[in-house]
C-alpha cells in the first residue's frame, strides 16, 4: 500500500467533507462526490466505503454538537444512500474519465434523492420534530414527499457535479504533478 497516496486521499476526503461548514445553498454539498471519490479511489472496498462514511460522521457529529441537526430520524438512510453511492463508485468509475465522472454523479444524484426522500421506510420518531415533515407511510405519502424534495434536487445536482469535479479533476492534477499518487 502507497501510504502516500492513501493518506493524501484521506485528507482530501476529510476536507471536502469539513467545506460542509463554508456557507452554501442548501443541498449544495460534497456528501455525494466523496462518496464517488472513496469508491473510485480507494483499492480496499472498505476503505471505500469506510474513509467517506467516517469523514461524512464526523462532519454530522460537528454539525449536531454546534446545535444544528446532524442526526435525525433520516440518518440511516442518508448513511444507506451514501454506502450505495460510494458501491456506485467503485463499480462505475474503475476507470476515471471526465464523462464518466459527470454522468456517475448525475446518478448518484438521483439514486441518493430516491433513498432519503423514501418516507415509506423512514422511522416514525417517538418524539416529533417539528423542524422534520412528517408523511403518511402510504404511496400518497410517498409521492408527497418526492414532490416537496424536488425544489432541492437542483442543488444536490449541480453540488454533486461542482465537487466531484473539484474532488476528480484536483486529484488529476495532484497526479499528474507527483509520481507517488499515481496507481503502482
Amino acid at each position: 500500500m502507497n501510504i502516500t497516496r492513501f493518506s493524501t486521499l484521506v485528507a482530501i476526503v476529510v476536507l471536502a467533507a469539513l467545506s460542509r461548514f463554508i456557507p452554501h445553498p442548501f443541498n449544495f454539498t460534497p456528501i455525494a462526490a466523496i462518496a464517488l471519490f472513496g469508491g473510485a479511489y480507494f483499492t480496499n472496498r472498505w476503505q471505500a466505503i469506510a474513509v467517506p462514511m467516517g469523514a461524512m460522521l464526523l462532519s454530522d457529529t460537528i454539525i449536531e454538537l454546534q446545535g444544528k441537526m446532524g442526526f435525525h430520524s433520516g440518518t440511516v438512510m442518508v448513511y444507506g444512500a451514501f454506502a450505495i453511492v460510494a458501491i456506485l463508485g467503485m463499480v462505475a468509475l474503475k476507470k476515471v474519465s471526465p464523462l464518466k465522472v459527470i454522468s456517475t454523479a448525475l446518478a448518484s444524484s438521483l439514486v441518493f434523492f430516491l433513498i432519503t426522500n423514501c418516507a415509506f421506510f423512514y422511522p416514525v420518531p417517538e418524539v416529533i420534530d417539528p423542524t422534520m415533515i412528517s408523511y403518511p407511510h402510504t404511496f400518497e405519502g410517498l409521492m408527497s414527499s418526492y414532490t416537496a424534495g424536488l425544489p432541492f434536487l437542483k442543488n444536490q445536482i449541480l453540488g454533486d457535479l461542482f465537487f466531484s469535479g473539484v474532488l476528480f479533476g484536483g486529484f488529476a492534477l495532484l497526479q499528474k504533478r507527483f509520481e507517488a499518487l499515481k496507481m503502482a
